[in-house]
């Protein structure tokens, strides 16, 4: 699978789209300073699993982030590795000039 500068940036987006929608809800939800809506925001927590999906949405979030961080990883080892080559292939022509026609050996 060949992944794309392209790729990286769309994972980036997603990851920034969600952690503003996570912080977006949670301070929606906080409900502070009355306890009669601190005691209301607590049961709905309960009610509709607000702690679970909580946790779902972070390891969600955490997935998104280690495939980013493979896909940045593999794309900086691959610029590595060619430039090591462009750096080989150099080398090979600043030996072999000397010894081709025209070149500065004579």
């Amino acid at each position: 699978m060949e992944a794309k500068a392209g790729d990286l940036w769309r994972i980036a987006e997603l990851q920034v789209d969600s952690a503003v929608l996570y912080e977006g809800v949670n301070n929606a939800l906080k409900l502070l300073g009355d306890q009669y809506l601190a005691r209301v925001h607590r049961l709905i927590a309960q009610r509709f699993h607000l702690p679970d999906w909580d946790a779902s949405i972070r390891r969600k979030i955490q997935t998104v982030e280690s495939i980013y961080q493979k896909i940045s990883d593999r794309q900086s080892a691959r610029r590595m590795e060619v430039l090591e080559w462009i750096i080989i292939l150099l080398t090979v022509i600043l030996i072999l000039m000397p010894f081709l026609p025209g070149g500065r050996g004579k």
